[in-house]
């Protein structure tokens, strides 16, 4: 794995990490400010759209790293086509 691509992962990883931790800390936010009667539907709302949104630019980042890291650093050099899994375990090229 290229350096670029260990980069992107990470950071999909990251993302990952704290918008998960972040939701659940917003849950339990929500649930004491429940409990005293607090209502933060507006500004708790926008931080959660946030939240996912990190998480699914995560996931993406995570997943598709590769191709990320090809896009964000300009490499255009062409992807040497893909070999079928039957030629792979015959021994062909």
């Amino acid at each position: 794995m290229k350096t670029p691509t260990i980069i992107v992962r990470l950071g999909g990883l990251y993302l990952l990490a704290t918008s998960g931790v972040g939701l659940v800390q917003l849950n339990k936010a929500r649930q004491m400010a429940a409990q005293f009667g607090m209502n933060q539907n507006q500004i708790t709302g926008d931080i959660q759209l946030y939240l996912w949104l990190g998480l699914f630019v995560g996931l993406a980042a995570t997943a598709f790293a590769g191709p990320l890291a090809r896009i964000l650093t300009f490499d255009a050099e062409p992807r040497e086509p893909s070999v079928d899994l039957s030629a792979r375990l015959l021994g062909g090229k």
